[in-house]
């Protein structure tokens, strides 16, 4: 199907609104009209609430089937046209998108966000103003996959501005024609666009009881939450030659995605915070929902709030660090996660990201920023593998787990109760990624180990002797 988008304030919806829906799916083709009104915190003076807002459109289509409502922008507070986009073509897979726009709003529409992505992916349908020259925009658009559709008819009227200054001076008479009866009658009945309408949301009230018998969280800014887990274990490497000391290799569990968005990329275990959860219980559940893992060392680490990080709307991520043997649960993990060891080399001003298991292998680029405070972020370079913004994610999570190393509570999770300190030492140098002097290693740990009576034999070495903890964990 041809499914058009049409897009704005409403504020409010009239006769000219309607003309133009009804304009296009009888003469343009379009099986059906998705209206789509902006978020509550669009930059609009006297903006009404966006359930008021989609309340009139309903009255005003309420009989036109083929003309479908979406609450999606003010329910997610968006502005972002690309994201409703995503948004619909999931939900209409297969049909063919068109975003509606006036001619004035294609002379501006480079500075839309992500405004080539659009033109990529979607198709655009303008209506062409009159005494608006687009030769040169149209020259500028040329060469994207989308479609450029052009009409031009006639859509002249008052606006919705003009609208707002007649009721507010009460000049009703004025709009006859230019409002749906029904909108006009639910206008006058909730005092829009005029000072009562103004003094009932800014209403002072005595008490808790009548504050939240009032209060509309719908009012405010939301955003969705996730607990994002980056999952680190070390291993042995395997060795023929009993007499070289075996190696340690730095591994993060990664799932691949089975469904969109990012459908077939790899990322870390990661979902949605539930209303009745805390965050630590959120994280632990999605590790087993994900990867049926369970038991496992878990630090809060980050928090991770790019406003455009995830495709699906405002969604500020919760890093979590996760420390376990992997050789314990790999016979228990979920078909679709598996560990991948984990290299990161330096080369020049970049990073190079290496993941490589027994199936897949592939590299990503990052680069390290440090700002005027010392915070230290990191921006991607190149990734065709890792979902969302998991990459960073990744990174900083080594990061801060190299730069907490020394902290005996985060390194003692991947080591047995009993160990030598040369086994103490791999581990070290595996999450590092570089070699220790034995000497200094040594006198650094030595306040953190004790040595017990007891030796591990090792092939052709003689007896280690193994260390514990100075403290036992409860």
């Amino acid at each position: 199907m041809k499914i058009g988008v049409y897009g704005g304030s409403f504020n409010p919806c009239h006769l000219v609104h309607k003309k133009i829906v009804l304009t296009l799916l009888e003469r343009q083709g379009f099986d059906r009209i998705i209206l789509l009104p902006t978020g509550n915190f669009y930059k609009k003076s006297n903006l009404a609430k966006g359930e008021e807002r989609m309340h009139m459109l309903s009255l005003m289509f309420q009989n036109h089937p083929k003309v479908i409502l979406c609450d999606y922008e003010f329910k997610n507070n968006l502005i972002c046209t690309y994201r409703s986009l995503d948004y619909l073509q999931n939900l209409y897979k297969g049909d063919e998108l068109y975003f509606i726009m006036g001619s004035d709003n294609l002379l501006s529409f480079a500075t839309w966000k992500r405004y080539e992505y659009i033109l990529d992916t979607y198709n655009l349908f303008v209506i062409v103003r009159k005494n608006i020259d687009l030769t040169n925009v149209l020259k500028k658009y040329e060469g994207y996959k989308g479609k450029l559709e052009l009409v031009d008819f006639d859509v002249e009227g008052i606006s919705s501005s003009y609208i707002r200054e007649c009721i507010y001076e009460n000049k009703f008479s004025l709009l006859e024609g230019h409002l749906d009866p029904m909108v006009l009658d639910y206008i006058q009945q909730r005092n829009l666009y005029t000072d009562k309408y103004q003094e009932f949301q800014k209403l002072v009230y005595t008490s808790d009881e009548e504050f939240m018998k009032n209060y509309d969280s719908n009012a405010y800014e939301k955003m969705s939450i996730t607990t994002d887990i980056s999952l680190f274990s070390i291993s042995d490497i395997a060795t023929n030659n009993y007499r070289k000391k075996k190696g340690k290799s730095f591994s993060i569990l990664l799932v691949q995605r089975e469904s969109a968005p990012f459908m077939h990329k790899f990322c870390i275990p990661g979902g949605f915070l539930s209303l009745d959860e805390k965050l630590l219980d959120s994280a632990k559940r999605v590790l087993f929902t994900e990867a049926n893992i369970e038991e496992v060392y878990l630090n809060q680490f980050h928090t991770f709030s790019d406003i455009e990080r995830d495709v699906r709307g405002r969604v500020l991520s919760v890093g979590f660090i996760g420390l376990i043997d992997k050789d314990k649960i790999l016979s228990k993990l979920k078909p679709q996660a598996s560990f991948f060891d984990l290299k990161i080399r330096e080369e020049e001003n970049e990073s190079i990201v290496e993941f490589k298991n027994e199936v897949h292998s592939f590299i990503c680029r990052v680069k390290k920023r440090i700002d005027e405070f010392g915070i230290v972020s990191f921006e991607e370079i190149e990734n065709e593998y890792v979902a969302f913004d998991h990459l960073k994610i990744i990174v900083t999570a080594l990061d801060y787990l190299q730069n907490h190393i020394k902290e005996q509570d985060v390194i003692r999770h991947l080591m047995p109760q009993l160990f030598t300190l040369k086994e103490l030492q791999l581990v070290y140098e595996a999450i590092l990624g570089k070699k220790l002097i034995d000497s200094v290693f040594r006198r650094a740990i030595s306040d953190k180990v004790l040595p017990t009576d007891k030796f591990k034999k090792d092939g052709g070495h003689r007896p280690s002797r193994l260390y514990r903890w100075t403290t036992i964990l409860d």
